[in-house]
């Protein structure tokens, strides 16, 4: 017993004094710092989406983060710093965030849109038309309207664009609603 007492000691105070090579810590330690939403930018840029056939107009601070299911979310620089420290290891605080996300659902049956909409709408909201350059698409608002969706069904694809905006508060169709008056089809050009 004293032979293990012994050498269990030894091997604490080793590791104390790092006497032992140690690797760096990959991961990201602890809680993420949040600075909180940042405000947009009153500037804006155009970031060229091919693979939806559009180019969204956002605020030049706001970053795009291309996901793995090829979806491609907006959102503000704090989230941003919160989402890179979380995908780092990190652990962030309780918080929702804004966001705008961009993808693509398919559309194998060839129905008519406004069927489409209706069949993968998740939540029974106002599901009105809405117009992006020359294609008609159906813009969707939730109850509470701390979510909105466009959805649109390009001529030259057999997939519908989704962008969704969505956060804990009010006035997403409106947010949304902005960003498409900024926007254009790519095939429009």
């Amino acid at each position: 017993m004293k032979y293990i007492f012994s050498i269990f000691s030894i091997a604490v105070l080793v590791n104390i004094f790092g006497l032992l090579p140690t690797s760096p810590a990959i991961a990201q330690a602890g809680y993420c710092a949040d600075p909180g939403p940042i405000p947009a930018a009153e500037t804006n840029r155009e970031l060229e989406l091919p693979k939806f056939g559009m180019t969204l107009t956002i605020p030049s601070n706001f970053r795009a983060i291309l996901r793995n299911n090829g979806e491609v979310e907006i959102v503000n620089p704090g989230t941003y710093q919160v989402l890179t420290c979380v995908a780092q290891g990190g652990r962030a605080l309780g918080r929702g965030y804004a966001s705008i996300i961009v993808r693509s659902v398919n559309n194998s049956e060839n129905l008519e849109l406004q069927q489409f909409v209706e069949q993968n709408t998740n939540f029974q909201g106002q599901i009105s038309p809405y117009a992006l350059d020359d294609q008609i698409g159906y813009l969707v608002q939730s109850r509470s309207d701390s979510s909105a969706q466009f959805w649109l069904q390009l001529v030259d694809r057999s997939d519908v664009v989704v962008i969704s905006a969505g956060c804990s508060c009010r006035g997403m169709r409106e947010h949304l609603i902005s960003i498409l008056d900024q926007s254009s089809l790519i095939t429009s050009r």
